[in-house]
């Protein structure tokens, strides 16, 4: 999730510059937001295989009776925010390097840089793809799992409380398929004769994959009932009776 909000909060930087009718943005907030859109792509894409990653240990481990090593997870928790710094900090220091290079997309959306035939992009996008190919993969080799062992499985979600539940694998698989959707769209800017007409659709639909993201884990019965507080009924008090009191402990005693 906080791949996800990194990735909501990439266009702050410009608001309010982003129309023809506004002033361009000056060279600072315009390179920290070419830095933010750059680094936020590989995050959410690299966060994402980090969780199908964990979810495929946690199953394979759950169905082989053992417990999935902490610092297996630390890893992958600690994967993605690293690539984020290395990717932040080196657009960074490209817009700095070559601060005539850094400008408003067409649309007006968010700054880039232009660099050799858009090397920079190309590099996010191949990172992107990499994970996304990655998500895919483990996605297979997840179904692949569930089937052969289907039955021990239930077994399992009966039994063992601490067991994934087929609710989250269903959604995770879902929410993994998000950065392919982002990567599709941003190969389609590379089409010269394409790039004034997709950009406004284009950059709708990037900014509402953080919504589906939200929707897919959101909607989950239990945060769902969290936040239906006008449903909420008071503490039960039991009430004494008769009927509730232990005999052995309503007898009386003579002295």
């Amino acid at each position: 999730m906080m791949a996800w909000m990194a990735f909501c909060i990439t266009p702050f930087p410009v608001i309010g510059h982003q129309t023809h009718a506004d002033p361009p943005p000056s060279f600072a907030p315009c390179v920290v937001n070419s830095a933010l859109m750059y680094a936020s792509r590989p995050f959410a894409a690299f966060s994402t295989l980090s969780l199908i990653l964990q979810l495929y240990l946690n199953v394979s481990n759950r169905l082989k009776h053992r417990e999935l090593r902490q610092g297996s997870v630390f890893v992958l928790l600690v994967i993605p925010p690293i690539l984020y710094f290395i990717t932040f900090s080196a657009t960074l220091l490209l817009g700095i390097v070559k601060p005539t290079q850094v400008k408003l997309e067409p649309g007006g959306f968010y700054c880039h840089v232009e660099v050799a035939h858009s090397l920079p992009a190309i590099i996010i996008a191949c990172f992107v793809l990499l994970a996304t190919v990655a998500c895919v993969v483990i996605e297979a080799m997840i179904m692949f799992l569930l089937s052969q062992n289907w039955r021990a499985f239930r077994a399992l979600q009966i039994h063992d409380e601490h067991t994934v539940s087929l609710s989250i694998i269903v959604r995770v698989s879902v929410f993994a398929f998000l950065p392919f959707i982002g990567l599709g769209l941003s190969f389609t800017t590379y089409v010269p004769h394409l790039v004034e007409k997709i950009f406004p659709p284009y950059n709708l639909l990037l900014a509402s994959l953080p919504t589906a993201a939200a929707l897919i884990f959101g909607s989950q019965t239990d945060i769902v009932h969290v936040w239906m507080f006008w449903r909420i009924e008071g503490k039960t008090m039991t009430q004494l009776t008769l009927t509730t009191i232990n005999s052995d402990c309503s007898g009386i005693y003579a002295p």
